[in-house]
């Protein structure tokens, strides 16, 4: 992107209000606008799961200048990172307020003792489809090379019943998957469940950014992807609600999805398992994409390969890497890459619920 045709770029802060009164329990953010070539600081957290393989120091150094080289490529920004604290996975999630953590449980869908409401499970999924104001044609488009080869929905409700059933399938899959002590990495802790990696920020998160090496797959009542979805619900990251961080968000970053070597794992990525480096440098641009909802808020935009914002069709890395090209995805040059797109929200009487003793 060349200075004389940059857009002004747009920052994302969310007020904090606490002390609101008013019948809405959710509350959207405010936008403020920031001058370009903006300077921003990010404090890193690196979450261990000590059953699972990790990155290394070095690796992590070389994710963090990719997502450093991206993030000023395709939006204008400069990324500085704190150094990194290390912490465990189990003392990041300890971090949800424990009253919060009660309501989100019910947002669960519980494939592990198979008790899920398969009909929720389908209206949530729904939901979020309609919330995302997804094309039905861009989004099949997407998803149909990893769909049933008799998959033919017709609307957005019978996507989403596929989508759920797809889900769920390859849930099985992930549960197939060992960790360096033998037993299945999805264990009968909760360190997998997104609702809860979801609901960190209510607490006192001290970081803008949580790389964890934790595999993240689950399935949930609410806020379900496409493309989360058709990897067996899988995610790779997530840009969330943090109360205590500056930017009013935070990005929780899995790096499990990189540097699995699993038969299901390399399936998903075409075939192919990633030199460590090379691992380390994908996960890096692909974090990108999170700085772009972190910063902007943008959408998704499925199919436009160009973008960063394009989610990476299942775990097919590399080919999303090789397609990028910031001056063909502009920012504002299409509806998912305006600011605000997906506009951030936060639920008021969850955050209540952390002030109460």
């Amino acid at each position: 992107m060349t200075a004389s045709r940059r857009p002004t770029l747009l920052l994302i802060l969310i007020l904090l209000l606490t002390g609101c009164r008013g019948a809405d329990v959710w509350r959207h953010t405010e936008i403020v606008p920031i001058q370009p070539g903006q300077t921003l600081h990010l404090r890193v957290a690196h979450a261990v799961n000590e059953r699972l393989p990790r990155m290394t120091p070095e690796q992590l150094s070389t994710l963090l200048e990719a997502t450093r080289n991206t993030a000023l490529e395709h939006f204008g920004v400069h990324l500085e990172f704190s150094e990194i604290t290390e912490t465990s996975v189990d003392a990041v999630l300890a971090l949800v307020p424990p009253k919060v953590r009660q309501v989100r449980m019910r947002e669960i869908y519980d494939f592990k003792s198979g008790g899920g409401d398969h009909k929720r499970l389908v209206a949530g999924i729904l939901h979020t489809l309609h919330e995302r104001k997804t094309k039905l044609a861009e989004a099949l488009a997407y998803a149909r090379p990893y769909l049933p080869d008799t998959a033919d929905p017709q609307s957005l409700q019978e996507f989403s019943v596929l989508l759920a059933d797809v889900m769920l399938a390859r849930l099985d899959d992930w549960r197939t998957i060992r960790a360096n002590d033998g037993k299945p990495v999805l264990d009968e802790t909760a360190r997998n469940e997104w609702i809860f990696w979801d609901t960190v920020g209510y607490g006192e998160l001290p970081y803008d950014l949580v790389i964890t090496n934790q595999l993240l797959a689950s399935a949930e009542y609410t806020a379900v992807e496409v493309h989360t979805a058709i990897r067996g619900g899988l995610t790779t990251g997530t840009t969330t609600f943090s109360r205590s961080s500056p930017l009013g968000s935070f990005v929780f970053w899995s790096t499990f999805p990189f540097t699995d070597t699993s038969a299901f794992s390399r399936s998903l990525r075409g075939g192919e398992d990633y030199a460590p480096s090379h691992a380390a440098a994908l996960s890096g641009a692909y974090l990108a994409h999170e700085v772009g909802h972190l910063l902007f808020k943008f959408g998704h935009p499925f199919g436009a390969q160009a973008c960063v914002m394009n989610p990476a069709s299942m775990l097919r890395y590399r080919e999303w890497h090789q397609q990028l090209d910031a001056q063909r995805c502009r920012i504002g040059s299409i509806p998912e890459m305006r600011v605000g797109a997906i506009p951030e929200i936060y639920n008021v009487e969850w955050l209540r619920m952390a002030h109460q003793p």
